[in-house]
């Protein structure tokens, strides 16, 4: 049987920094060397990040991905008091305030004693974070991609029944039974602290398909260090021995939780995570007998982010300051890409990366890759979150999209969204009579908050709508209600394995605003149309209309007549200029709006058109690109 190998491309996101720490601008391709399971490979091209600059303050602007910064804040529930919860909450939105930029990517999750459940993906809107840190272990969301708020969730929970043991009852001695129970809880404490760091080694394979770095910040109060590193680990501990203390656990911690701990790490290495915990226990009283003898310091939290790479913060108040400093190294990132072959989905390939004439210079990079393919539902989940997040190119589905804003009657503008979907690539995988095809569709304000979304599953039946799919395509259109404002409306197209992604900026104006749409007519009526869902609660008429004359709009600008839609404006009340001339076809109304209605020349490269309305002093000037 022969081995099917394909090439995909890999990124490796690289920091380098001085011996002060101070990051390392100025590097090109000439100045790294790039290993892949111990043999050179040519980088193809270096993408530089500066967070420092103001281009990288925007929320919505894109950003290669392997290069944005993504943390996810986890709520331990397994080893922590009821009563540090608040303490915890506190310190989240010290951290997101304090230590996260507006385009950083903030997720939120809990891991229990069942297991890791996503709460928020990572996301810019800090509305959904700020709710999910208001209430980590309720917050629900009906968002399938949990990028918007309020209903279900994934976990990443045991698949077998937990090893709980039975406490020996048979012995009258007094100090046998006390033996048996000291020993019982011991065991029963060890399973549930191995099981965590299983749960956690699981939560960073999940994030490997993510590109880039993933900070997660572990909000908890930690567990007994002992039982991993043992009494003898800690000279300073002077706790009185109990009956069990002679075991070889308790004197060096048990070979099982190292183990986890050794395996937990590798995942973490592996998937570029870091763990850094934030200590919300508060002041401590060290080797506190509270509960029984615990040894009550946090080098349980130090066992677990060290071998990470990641920090404790010992206190809440001083997490700006002190991750401040760490993201100060982290200011650059230099975005290493090569060609890489792939034959086994889910095989790591370890990577290292050398300097090359840089004098004093540090470089630090992920530890390795996994090859794509092979991924669980939940990784599906977070890679389409992170398509639309960071407006990640997709080749598997040809997508356009085009959104538009017209007046209502109340202050949400109608917004309908024009998506297109290349009819032969969604046959491509068909294997059946019948074609699933699913549309995210989210609006991003400027500070990358969610204001409306929808999502719908479209089933097409091959048999019918064969013929139109393959002669052009799928056109869906669905409506959003936005406020005033400038949006990045985001669709995601998934059909099977592939995947479609489109970017449609808009501007929904005031009454006193000027803000113009270029749409395009198709006249090919040749499409599989679907209307989807729509979230305009004005009942607003059809808006695509030229004084009665209703029309499919073209998403992309690939036909010779288009309408200028004037939002809040009547006939008289608008002027334009075009350069080149343009035929002009006259004005329509069209609801609220006037429509300027233009047909371009065959010869045409560029059109740039100026829009003035009365009443308003700055004119509206776009570029128009048509498709030869």
């Amino acid at each position: 049987m022969q081995e099917s190998i394909t090439v995909s491309l890999v990124e490796v996101p690289v920091t380098v920094v001085d011996s002060s720490g101070n990051p390392v601008r100025g590097l090109t391709a000439a100045n790294f060397k790039l290993y892949d399971q111990g043999k050179e490979v040519a980088v193809n091209s270096v993408d530089t990040i500066d967070f420092a600059s103001k281009q990288s303050m925007s929320a919505v602007s894109p950003l290669n991905p392997a290069a944005r910064r993504k943390f996810l804040l986890l709520f331990d529930l397994s080893f922590s008091k009821p009563s540090s919860l608040a303490r915890a909450q506190e310190a989240a939105r010290e951290f997101v305030s304090k230590s996260v930029q507006p385009r950083d990517l903030v997720g939120l999750g809990t891991i229990d004693r069942r297991g890791f459940r996503l709460v928020a993906a990572f996301t810019t809107d800090r509305t959904l974070v700020a709710e999910a840190i208001a209430n980590p272990s309720g917050t629900r969301t009906d968002d399938p991609l949990h990028l918007g708020r309020t209903g279900n969730s994934f976990e990443i929970s045991e698949q077998a029944g937990s090893k709980k043991g039975r406490a020996e009852m048979g012995s009258e001695n007094l100090v046998a039974l006390m033996d048996s129970a000291a020993r019982q809880n011991r065991e029963t404490v060890r399973a549930e602290v191995e099981k965590e760091m299983d749960f956690l080694g699981d939560l960073a394979k999940t994030l490997r398909s993510i590109p880039g770095k993933k900070q997660l910040v572990f909000l908890s109060e930690g567990f007994d260090p002992r039982i991993v590193q043992g009494s003898e680990a800690r000279e300073d501990l002077s706790y009185t021995p109990t009956v069990f203390d002679s075991s070889t656990d308790a004197r060096f911690g048990s070979n099982s939780a190292s183990t986890a701990l050794r395996r937990m790490a590798e995942a973490f290495r592996g998937s570029d995570v870091v763990l850094h915990a934030l200590d919300i226990q508060g002041v401590r009283v060290d080797n506190s007998v509270e509960a029984g003898a615990f040894v009550n310091s946090n080098d349980a939290l130090r066992l677990l982010a060290q071998p990470t790479g990641g920090m404790v913060f010992k206190n809440a108040n001083k997490i700006g300051t002190d991750f401040e400093r760490l993201m100060r190294a982290e200011e650059v990132v230099y975005v290493l890409s090569f060609q890489a072959p792939s034959a086994k989905p889910g095989r790591f390939h370890e990577l290292k990366v050398k300097l090359v004439n840089v004098p004093g210079g540090t470089a630090f990079a992920r530890a390795g890759y996994y090859e794509h393919g092979g991924e669980t539902k939940e990784e599906r989940t977070l890679t389409n979150a992170e398509i639309v997040m960071s407006d990640v190119k997709q080749n598997g589905l040809g997508t356009a999209s085009l959104a538009a804003a017209f007046p209502t009657s109340s202050n949400d503008a109608q917004v309908p969204v024009i998506v297109e979907v290349n009819g032969a690539d969604l046959l491509k995988d068909a294997k059946e009579n019948k074609v699933a095809v699913d549309f995210y569709v989210y609006a991003f304000d400027e500070e990358g908050t969610v204001r409306d979304r929808l999502y719908q599953q479209v089933i097409l039946d091959v048999g019918k709508v064969g013929p139109k799919l393959r002669a052009n395509g799928l056109k869906y259109w669905a409506t959003l209600a936005l406020p005033p404002g400038k949006y990045a409306v985001k669709t995601l197209v998934t059909a099977a394995a592939r995947k479609g992604f489109a970017r449609a900026d808009v501007v929904v104006p005031t009454a006193s605003q000027l803000a113009a749409a270029p749409i395009f007519v198709d006249d090919n009526a040749n499409w599989v149309l679907v209307k989807g869902t729509s979230h305009d609660k004005t009942s607003a008429a059809y808006p695509f209309d030229l004084g009665g004359e209703h029309f499919i709009p073209a998403a992309t600008p690939r036909t010779k007549r288009f309408a200028i839609f004037v939002p809040n404006a009547k006939p008289e009340d608008v002027t334009f200029d075009t350069k080149p001339k343009l035929k002009y076809l006259g004005a329509a109304k069209s609801g609220g709006a006037t429509a300027l209605v233009m047909e371009l020349e065959q010869s045409a490269s560029t059109v740039e058109v100026t829009v003035r309305k009365k009443g308003v002093p700055a004119p509206a000037t776009f570029p128009l690109h048509p498709v030869p």
